[in-house]
């Protein structure tokens, strides 16, 4: 069964209607639904359980949003990627929003809004950055990172390793920011 995109369901009030003749009479089943991903050499057929809509009153069958969503896991999932509720999932886990996510991260927030929503797949780098960012240690760098914190705290320990005999310290680093060259 292919589905109908341009018949998308019509809510009202959390009540189901059907696309074509606006009945609210309506069955679901979960059927399996075959779909290709990918176009000439590097189409694949992949198949999820979906829920169908079908109308009791003119029997018009369809899929809707939440079969969308399942294909949309699906394809992730083939494709190694995370899902949208797995990014939704990793932002939430820092208790941050998308705004604050994507201000700490460097993604857009319109570009994290479309992952979340299932609009658009991330790439494998970027989703190689979400993962990594799933490590609390990592999102706490990226936090010292963009607070300037991380770089005073690597140079310091980079000065300290490299030149063992130096007594370098914080207020050491700091006169140093401050110190001027002055020419006669």
């Amino acid at each position: 069964m292919e589905p109908k995109n341009e018949n998308k369901i019509k809510r009202e009030n959390d009540v189901m209607t059907c696309p074509e003749c606006g009945s609210e009479s309506m069955s679901s089943s979960i059927q399996e639904h075959k779909f290709t991903y990918g176009i000439c050499d590097t189409a694949v057929e992949l198949s999820a359980s979906v829920p169908v809509r079908k109308c009791d009153k003119c029997g018009f069958c369809f899929l809707d949003s939440e079969a969308d969503d399942i294909c949309h896991e699906v394809v992730c999932k083939h494709l190694g990627l995370m899902s949208p509720k797995q990014i939704k999932a990793l932002r939430e886990l820092h208790n941050l929003s998308q705004s604050q996510f994507a201000a700490l991260t460097g993604l857009g927030e319109a570009t994290l809004s479309r992952w979340e929503r299932g609009i658009n797949l991330q790439n494998e780098a970027y989703d190689n950055y979400l993962y990594l960012l799933g490590f609390e240690k990592n999102i706490k760098r990226t936090q010292e990172r963009k607070s300037g914190e991380g770089s005073k705290k690597i140079s310091l320990e980079k000065i300290q390793k490299s030149f063992p005999q130096l007594e370098v310290n914080e207020e050491l680093l700091e006169k140093q920011k401050r110190f001027e060259l002055q020419s006669h």
